[in-house]
C-alpha cells in the first residue's frame, strides 16, 4: 500500500526501512520502504518503495539501506545556555541553579558568545537526529536574538523563548516586570513565524519561584494576543514545590499558581511535572495544558519520576525533553529509552510497595475503619494500580508525534504522512544491531533495537523541509 498525496511533483525517492507513528502505542513499518520528497520538501508519497518508485520512474533515488528511516525527533524541552554547563552531578535543583547554571546563563549577556554556543547546540542537536525543539535561552534579549539567528543558520525547526524573571534571581539576571515584557513581546513580533515558519516564538516565564504574578499573568496575556506559545517548569523537586508553597500561600497548589495566572492552556508546555497530585493532573488536562517529559533530567538531579500512567488515564498529550544541561545529553533516543526505564522503575517500586502493605492489612483490617484507611493509603502512595508500562512505541510517538502535537504541529510534522514536511532522520541499522542480518528481526524487535541503542553514531543523516541539514561521513558516500 501507498500513501499519496493529491498531485504528482519532481521528488527525489529516500529508501530504506521505515517506521512512523500511527498513535501512542501504535507504529507503521516497511521493510524496504520509500519517502518520496517533493521539491518543495513536503512528502509526496510513503509506502512499499517497488510501489512508490513505479508511480515515479525518473525520480532519483537516495538508497541509504542498511538503514531506517524515522520522523525526525521533538525535543519539547532544553535550554541552549546550559549546554555549556552539561552533565555537572551532585547536586539537585536549586543548589544546581545557583552552582552551574545561572553563571552559564550570566556569559550570554555576550552576544558573539551566545550565537558561537547556540551554534554548537544546533548543530549537535541535529548529529542526533533532532529535527524539531523548544528552548530557552536566557533574560538578554540580544542572545535569544542571536539563537534564532543561529537556529536559522543551522535549518532546524525551533520555537525559540526569551527567558522571564524579576524575583529571586541573581542581580545579573534579575529584570524588571515591565521591560520583560516589552523585550518578549518586541522578539515575538521580530521572529514568530520567521524563516518561513521553520522557527516560532515561545513566551517563557522560568518558573513560579523566580516570576511575580504581575509577570507570569502579563506573559499569558502576551501569548494571548500573539497567539503564540508559552513554556515553563512545574513540580520538578521537592524543594521547588515547597518554596512555591510559601510563595504563593493562597493557591491551592502549584498547578493551580499557573492557572490564577492564566497560563494553563492548550499553547502551554510544562515541564516535568514530577510531583503532582490527581487534582493538579485533573487541571492540566481540563485545560488541555502539554507535558514535556524529561526522564533523563528527573533521574539526574534525583527529582523523581514523573507517572506516565497519571498522564495516559487522562489522554494527555506529552512529549519528550531532553533538558539539557541537567539532561546529559541532546539524545532523545536516549530520552526514548529512559522514558521506558523510568516506567519500569516505578513499576518496580510500586510492586514492591504494594508487597509490603499488604503485609499489613491484616493490621489495618483490626483497626476502627480500618479497610477505608488501607483503601486511601495505597491511593494516596499511588499503589491502587500498577503504572501502565512505556514500551517502545510509546516512547516513539512521545519522541515524535507526541512532541509535534504539544507544539501543535502535528499537521506538519511528526510522523512520515504525505502532506508533511519532510522532517526525517537516517539510522544505520548496523550500528543498532550487533547481529545484523544474522537473524530475521519483527518490525518491533527492530524499533525495540532502535530505542534503546541508537545513539549519535549511528545517525547517518538528517533532513528538515527535505533538506539535509546533517550528514555523517557515512551519508557522504550515499
Amino acid at each position: 500500500m501507498v500513501e499519496r498525496g493529491n498531485a504528482k511533483r519532481a521528488v527525489t525517492l529516500h529508501r530504506g526501512a521505515l517506521f512512523t507513528p500511527t498513535g501512542r502505542r501504535e507504529f507503521r513499518g516497511w521493510e524496504d520502504g520509500c519517502v518520496a520528497v517533493g521539491s518543495d520538501g513536503r512528502i509526496a508519497a510513503v509506502g512499499d518503495f517497488t510501489a512508490v518508485a513505479g508511480d515515479y520512474p525518473s525520480a532519483r533515488v537516495t538508497d541509504w539501506r542498511p538503514a531506517a528511516i524515522l520522523p525526525g525527533l521533538v525535543d519539547l524541552h532544553s535550554h541552549v545556555p546550559q549546554y555549556s554547563a552539561v552533565a555537572m552531578d551532585g547536586y539537585e535543583l536549586l543548589p544546581w541553579l545557583e552552582r552551574f547554571i545561572f553563571p552559564a546563563e550570566a556569559a550570554f549577556a555576550d552576544r558573539p558568545r551566545a550565537h558561537e554556543e547556540a551554534g554548537r547546540f544546533f548543530a549537535d542537536a541535529l548529529a542526533t537526529g533532532t529535527t524539531a525543539a523548544c528552548l530557552y535561552v536566557t533574560v538578554h534579549e540580544e542572545a535569544t536574538g542571536a539563537a534564532f539567528e543561529a537556529a536559522e543558520g543551522a535549518g532546524i525547526r525551533a520555537c525559540i523563548g526569551k527567558v522571564m524573571m524579576d524575583r529571586n534571581a541573581p542581580a545579573p539576571l534579575l529584570e524588571e516586570t515591565g521591560k520583560s515584557l516589552a523585550a518578549s513581546e518586541r522578539l515575538c513580533r521580530e521572529w514568530n513565524g520567521a524563516a518561513g515558519g521553520r522557527l516560532r516564538y515561545v513566551f517563557t516565564p522560568r518558573f513560579a519561584v523566580t516570576c511575580t504574578p504581575e509577570l507570569m499573568r502579563g506573559a499569558a496575556e502576551l501569548a494571548q494576543a500573539h497567539d503564540a506559545l508559552i513554556q515553563t517548569h512545574l513540580a520538578e523537586n521537592q524543594d521547588e514545590v515547597n518554596l512555591v508553597a510559601r510563595l504563593f500561600p493562597a493557591s491551592a497548589s502549584y498547578t493551580d499558581v499557573y492557572g490564577e495566572a492564566g497560563l494553563l492552556g492548550a499553547r502551554t508546555i510544562m515541564a516535568h511535572c514530577v510531583l503532582l497530585s490527581a487534582g493538579e493532573y485533573d487541571l492540566l488536562a481540563s485545560t488541555r495544558t502539554r507535558i514535556a517529559h524529561c526522564p533523563s533530567s528527573n533521574f539526574f538531579l534525583r527529582s523523581g519520576i514523573m507517572d506516565m500512567a497519571m498522564a495516559d488515564q487522562r489522554e494527555m498529550v506529552v512529549g519528550l525533553g531532553s533538558d539539557v544541561g541537567a539532561g546529559p545529553s541532546l539524545s532523545l533516543f536516549k530520552e526514548m529509552a529512559n522514558a521506558c526505564y523510568a516506567s519500569k522503575a516505578l513499576y518496580a517500586m510500586e510492586r514492591l510497595g504494594r508487597s509490603r502493605l499488604a503485609d499489613l492489612e491484616a493490621e489495618f483490617a483490626g483497626l476502627p475503619s480500618g479497610p477505608e484507611l488501607y483503601r486511601r493509603v495505597t491511593e494516596r502512595l499511588g499503589l491502587a494500580s500498577p503504572a501502565r508500562l512505556v514500551g517502545p512505541a510509546q516512547a516513539f510517538y512521545l519522541a515524535t508525534l507526541g512532541g509535534a502535537e504539544a507544539l501543535g504541529l502535528a499537521d506538519e510534522i511528526g510522523s512520515l504522512a504525505p502532506g508533511k514536511w519532510a522532517d526525517f532522520v537516517v539510522v544505520d541499522l548496523r550500528a543498532v544491531d550487533p547481529a545484523f542480518g544474522e537473524y530475521s528481526r519483527t518490525a518491533d524487535e527492530m524499533l525495540s533495537q532502535i530505542v534503546f541503542r541508537a545513539d549519535p553514531r549511528a545517525v547517518v543523516a538528517t533532513h528538515v523541509a527535505g533538506r539535509q541539514v546533517h550528514a555523517s561521513e557515512a551519508a557522504v558516500t550515499q
